[in-house]
C-alpha cells in the first residue's frame, strides 16, 4: 500500500514538473526515506527552475551539511545570496555553517548581515553575539546579546551566554544578575543554582 501511495505521489509531482514546489515536495519525501542522493537531485531541479526558490535552497544546504558536505552547502547558500541578497535566512544559515567550520571571522560577516536583515530574531542576534565575542569584538558582542535577551526573555541559552560573557569580563555583579534570572528560568537545573551561588560568593555581602 505504501509503495502504491508513493508511486501515486511521484506521478502527481511529475504531472506538475514545471513547478519548483513539486520537486521540493518530492525531495522532502525522498530525504525522509533516506534516499539522499535522489533528494539532492530533486532540490537541484527545483533550483534550476527557480534559483530564487529559497525553501529548496535552504533544505538542500541542510542536506549537504548533514552528509558532511559543508563546502557544497556553503556553495549552495552563496549562490542563493547572489540571487537574493536581502534573504536574511540565507545569510544566517551561511553564518552558522561557517562558524561550525571554525571560520569565525567570515561567520561574523554573514551573521552580521543576517542580524541587519532579521533584527527581531533573537536567535540570530544570539549567534551573532557569540561570534563577535570569539573574535574579540566585546562591546558589539555585549550589545547583540543584550538585544537578543530583550527580544526573548525566556530563552535560558541567551541568559547563560550573558552570565558567561560578564564572568569572563570580570564583572561578577552583572554576571550574578543574569545568573539569578537563569535560576528563575530553569529552577530544576542544579547547575544554574550552583553558578549563581558561586558568583554570589565572588560578589560578597
Amino acid at each position: 500500500a505504501f509503495d502504491a501511495a508513493l508511486a501515486e505521489f511521484k506521478a502527481a509531482q511529475a504531472a506538475m514538473a514545471d513547478l519548483p514546489a513539486s520537486h521540493l515536495n518530492l525531495a522532502v519525501v525522498l530525504d525522509g526515506m533516506n534516499q539522499r542522493d535522489q533528494a539532492v537531485s530533486a532540490y537541484e531541479t527545483a533550483l534550476r527552475l527557480d534559483p530564487r526558490f529559497s525553501p529548496a535552497r535552504a533544505n538542500l544546504a541542510r542536506l549537504h551539511n548533514s552528509m558532511g558536505r559543508n563546502a557544497e552547502a556553503a556553495r549552495v547558500l552563496k549562490e542563493g545570496i547572489k540571487h537574493s541578497p536581502d534573504e536574511g535566512e540565507l545569510h544566517y544559515s551561511l553564518g552558522l555553517l561557517l562558524a561550525e567550520d571554525s571560520r569565525v571571522h567570515e561567520a561574523v560577516t554573514s551573521l552580521g548581515e543576517a542580524a541587519r536583515l532579521l533584527p527581531e530574531r533573537a536567535r540570530v542576534l544570539y549567534n551573532y553575539g557569540l561570534a563577535l565575542d570569539q573574535v574579540g569584538r566585546r562591546p558589539e558582542a555585549e550589545a547583540a546579546l543584550l538585544k537578543a535577551q530583550a527580544l526573548d526573555r525566556a530563552d535560558p541559552q541567551i541568559v547563560y551566554a550573558l552570565v558567561a560573557f560578564y564572568a569572563r569580563q570580570q564583572q561578577p555583579r552583572r554576571a550574578l544578575a543574569f545568573a539569578d534570572l537563569l535560576v528563575q528560568l530553569v529552577p530544576a537545573d542544579p547547575r544554574a543554582r550552583q553558578l549563581a551561588e558561586g558568583l554570589r560568593r565572588q560578589v560578597g555581602p
